[in-house]
């Protein structure tokens, strides 16, 4: 028995197919059209979303705060530069900057974020509860904002997390026209590449917030 012979006889005990054809095309072809159940996932309500949500980010290392409402942010950010001796310095996704708000103590600026005492805050297009991922479209933000800065903090409405990545994708594709980029992101950025540590900020923020609003309208 050949090893093509071998994977498609797997294959067949792997999905209970009882064709046992000699002809090898034919058994593979029949194997292509055997259709399986979609996978099971669990009935989600909307607080059981939420909640997973929440449990999901911070398993990945995210910091989720929830607010009321977004006249809340402002002193939210305003707490947490305290804690620093330099204030750090803001970048604004185009949805953030059309707010026209004041976010001092913290300063504006328009230039490429730099390494350090940078922060990111933006507004995420969905999240989804199924990983405590956030889903971002590059014509709402910038792919750079997202991960150039020290610290990202998103904005996530509470009507816009879902359960399932599939909520989030069919979403984006109801009747908009699709984005050039859309961006996953799944807390800070870390890998254990480098001698199998794991390493926080190595690709992107080393810190995410998800500051979850009940409205975000404005």
């Amino acid at each position: 028995m050949d090893s093509r012979t071998r994977i498609l006889e797997r294959i067949r005990q792997a999905i209970g197919s009882e064709d046992t054809g000699g002809d090898i095309e034919a058994t593979f072809q029949s194997l292509c059209e055997t259709s399986t159940d979609a996978p099971a996932q669990p009935d989600l309500s909307p607080e059981d979303t939420v909640s997973r949500f929440i449990a999901e980010a911070q398993r990945n290392g995210a910091i989720v705060t929830e607010l009321e409402d977004l006249d809340q942010v402002q002193p939210w950010l305003q707490e947490q530069a305290k804690a620093l001796a330099t204030p750090p310095t803001l970048s604004l996704s185009p949805w953030v900057t059309a707010l026209e708000r004041d976010w001092a103590p913290l300063q504006v600026t328009r230039s490429a974020p730099q390494p350090f005492d940078s922060w990111g805050l933006v507004r995420a297009h969905s999240a989804m509860a199924e990983t405590g991922t956030i889903m971002s479209l590059s014509r709402e933000c910038p792919s750079g904002l997202l991960f150039l800065v020290e610290r990202l903090v998103v904005l996530i409405d509470r009507q816009d997390i879902v359960r399932f990545q599939e909520d989030a994708w069919d979403r984006l594709l109801d009747g908009q026209r699709l984005p050039r980029t859309v961006n996953l992101i799944t807390g800070p950025s870390r890998t254990a590449d480098i001698e199998q540590q794991i390493q926080i900020g190595a690709h992107g923020p080393r810190r995410a917030d998800y500051l979850i609003v009940e409205s975000l309208t404005r």
